[in-house]
């Protein structure tokens, strides 16, 4: 097993903990695999007193099986492999035997948790004066998101509520949860999520049985530890005691689980308080891709404040992975993509297309329909089946009097549900079946069918909503048959209010943006085509019957989240578009830890790629002439103009990426010195590998700083917490916190620090 230097300080690791910071594609599993044959073959540790603790059940196969492969022939058995579940599992089933919990059964599939999720919240609705809203599909979701977040914690519901800083209107699923755990227990089942926490809680409370679980293991080994949550936590520190000897392994650029309790503070300063003396190692080569993309992925990653400071450098041959970066014109970029892979003979089946929100797949798929690309869309419904493009499509239909001529029935009452609930009528659900039912077998009367069930409304708001959904019903089936697909679609979202029953009913704002997004994507797909609704009718339904067979070579399609621990030859990241990606939940957060979080599922999404990365973007002239410059600053958000790429494309410097890496696979002694804007970063990662090409500082860098000087002064109220600023002494610095009722700002200074100033003699003004 041939290793790294770095791989064999990781092996040979004395006594004492150790925290492994490794990048990606570092080749992690094959040092801890070393290090496992080590402890067996070299410290003669009995397999019994080591555990591996990993994450899930694919990774601890793969694990399992690769530590076979390497200690066959040599007289050691493998030590346990474990996911933190089935620890869990086993000690649920030695204190139920010791009658520290009860003997509940575990339900396995997901569908038995959402149906008891869907009976407290009915339960607790019935109770205390809620409504339909709480047991919609996006509220529901909200609701089993958050017994998930409950259990992958300590505290009570009501404290991770507050300090979650979750919308007060779904407050109630403090309660719910509550009555959840209620009905739980009283029918004796207990889910995955149970596995952890009920030991944890009852090891908490009982000092004596803690001690019984306590330090019976010599060496803990933890895979992918920046994805641990604080049950997770206490179980590590429960079963270690003060005799294991815990090694972690992960990388806190890649901690994007943060809604599940993973936190990067965890790798990054709490294994070190929870395990002290800990022993750091970094994994800083990567076998997976080439120079291009390392420097690429360093620059956009070396903007979190919150992570320690490591480079991720490609290894000697690795490959000269290609970066491309496209503007969104019609026909989509992913089309010219895929068919460039194809004619060089490779499958689509070696490329992915990764996403931040699902609604920046919907342009993607109807470009792949158009063209006859197969593909399959993991982890959401495809364009077709999702319920916002159903309802567009329906009033489509409505429009031409033609709801009854969907040629299959389910498909058709699925169509008229989805106008039901989008947006929603609040009716009950078998009550939204039967009136689909209904109108289906009578179209012409639909919105007096409408009218008729006002009755049933919970309140006189309600019964009006209802009348103004008929109403608005008969004026879209009354539009002359001549009008344009994208007219009647405006009409309908304009007319029904679509978006802001997103906004005001949805569990998250994310969940609520992909939605409006992907009504949006579907507009915006109409006014391409610029057809009658006839036509366009007809043309979807064309692709509908081309996007069904996937049993052949296809691309897939799924989101960053899903991606992470995969990699591809191609990967493509369509729909690189500020506001969604990053993400912003809301203004005060762009700057803070809201942005490190999306930074860093930006930098999981790079990484996955092998041979090529294709980044998609609207246009942006802003963006294109910094990037020739190297100049990887994104715009302020007080600069006037809109800059719709995102700021990410900007951090990562791709130009100077591009062509840099370039230079270090391919030496060009002769080439003149590349230049930049940026070139710090460049500087260290090719002292880090003792490489040799020739950096120019740009003297645009100077001269944008000259600019800036000249710009308006930045008041109290266009301070912000994450934007960049100059200071004519001070230089460049990025906002921490404004005190706006003291008039008080703090500044992080790349040259002198963190500084307070007063905000009207500061004089700070926009950096570019």
């Amino acid at each position: 097993m041939q290793l790294t230097r770095e791989q064999q300080e990781i092996v040979h690791h004395g006594q004492g903990h150790a925290r492994v910071s490794a990048v990606a594609g570092s080749g992690k599993t094959t040092a801890m695999v070393a290090r496992v044959h080590h402890l067996l073959a070299e410290q003669g540790v009995a397999p019994e007193h080591i555990l591996v603790l990993m994450f899930n059940t694919s990774a601890r196969e793969s694990f399992a099986h690769k530590l076979q492969a390497t200690l066959v022939g040599s007289g050691f058995s493998p030590p346990p492999v474990r996911t933190f579940h089935s620890l869990g599992l086993r000690l649920v089933k030695s204190f139920t035997e010791r009658g520290v919990l009860p003997a509940f059964t575990l339900l396995t599939r997901e569908y038995q948790l959402e149906q008891l999720g869907r009976k407290a919240v009915k339960q607790y609705s019935t109770t205390h004066g809620g409504d339909e809203s709480w047991l919609t599909r996006e509220n529901m979701e909200g609701f089993l998101t958050f017994i998930d977040l409950v259990k992958s914690d300590t505290r009570s519901a009501r404290k991770l509520f507050d300090q979650c800083g979750l919308d007060e209107r779904l407050e109630y699923f403090i309660g719910a949860f509550a009555t959840f755990e209620e009905m739980r227990t009283a029918a004796r089942v207990r889910f995955y999520s149970d596995l952890i926490h009920e030991p944890v809680m009852a090891m908490q409370a009982d000092g004596q049985l803690a001690a019984w679980v306590a330090n019976r293991l010599d060496h803990i080994i933890v895979d992918e530890y920046q994805d641990i949550n604080e049950v997770q936590q206490q179980l590590l520190r429960c079963i270690a005691g003060q005799r294991a000897q815990v090694m972690v392994v992960g990388d806190v650029d890649q901690c994007i689980y943060e809604w599940r309790g993973a936190r990067p503070e965890y790798i990054v300063s709490r294994f070190e308080r929870d395990f002290p003396g800990a022993v750091s190692y970094t994994l800083s080569y990567t076998f997976r891709f080439g120079h291009r993309l390392s420097l690429a992925a360093n620059h956009l990653i070396g903007h979190n404040r919150f992570r320690d400071r490591k480079l991720c450098l490609s290894f000697e041959n690795t490959p000269d992975t290609r970066l491309q970066w496209l503007q969104e014109r019609e026909p989509h970029p992913v089309v010219e993509i895929l068919s460039g892979w194809q004619q060089r003979k490779r499958l689509l089946g070696e490329a992915a297309v990764l996403v931040r929100l699902y609604a920046a797949t919907i342009p993607v798929e109807l470009a792949l329909l158009e063209h006859n690309i197969p593909y399959r869309l993991l982890g959401h419904e495809t364009v077709f089946s999702c319920p916002e493009i159903r309802a567009l499509l329906g009033y489509l239909y409505l429009s031409q009097g033609r709801l009854g001529d969907i040629p299959d029935r389910e498909e058709a009452l699925a169509i008229i549900g989805a106008m039901l609930t989008n947006p929603h009528l609040w009716l009950k659900q078998e009550s939204i079946n039967s009136l689909a039912a209904e109108i289906l077998a009578d179209p012409v009367r639909a919105p007096s069918l409408i009218r008729r069930r006002s009755s049933e409304a919970n309140s006189d708001y309600l019964a009006s909503r209802m009348l103004e959904t008929a109403g608005i019903w008969e004026i879209l089936s009354r539009l002359p048959q001549s009008t344009k697909a994208a007219v009647v679609l405006e009409k309908a979202i304009d007319k029904t209010e679509l978006f802001d029953f997103y906004h005001r009913f949805s569990s998250r704002l994310a969940t609520a943006e992909n939605r409006i997004q992907t009504c949006r994507a579907f507009v915006r797909f109409a006014r391409r085509r610029n057809q009658e609704v006839a036509s366009f009718l007809t043309d979807i339904e064309q692709l509908q019957q081309e996007g069904g067979d996937i049993r052949g070579d296809h691309l897939l399609i799924t989101s960053i989240h899903r991606a992470k621990g995969l990699e591809w030859p191609l990967v493509i990241l369509p729909g690189l578009e500020d506001g969604s990606v990053p993400y912003r939940e809301e203004e005060d957060k762009e700057g803070g830890e809201g942005i490190e979080d999306e930074r860093r599922l930006m930098y999981v999404g790079m990484t996955r790629a092998i041979e090529q990365l294709c980044l998609c973007y609207p246009e942006d002239s802003r963006f294109e002439k910094r990037n020739r410059a190297g100049d990887n600053r994104a715009p302020a958000s007080t600069e006037d103009g809109s800059y719709p790429a995102s700021c990410f494309l900007y951090e990562a410097n791709l130009q100077l990426s591009n062509q840099l890496g370039g230079r270090i696979h391919r030496p060009q002694p002769d080439a003149p010195p590349l230049q930049a804007g940026n070139i710090a970063l460049a500087r260290n990662y090719l002292a880090a590998i003792n490489g040799d090409v020739d950096l120019k500082q740009n003297v645009t860098g100077a001269a944008g700083k000259e600019k800036d000087q000249k710009k308006k002064t930045l008041g109290v109220g266009e301070l912000k917490k994450g934007i960049q600023v100059y200071h004519r002494i001070l230089g460049p610095g990025t906002v921490q916190s404004v005190g706006r009722a003291q008039g008080v700002v703090t500044v992080e200074f790349e040259g002198s620090g963190l500084q307070n100033l007063v905000i009207n003699l500061a004089g700070l003004r926009p950096a570019e």
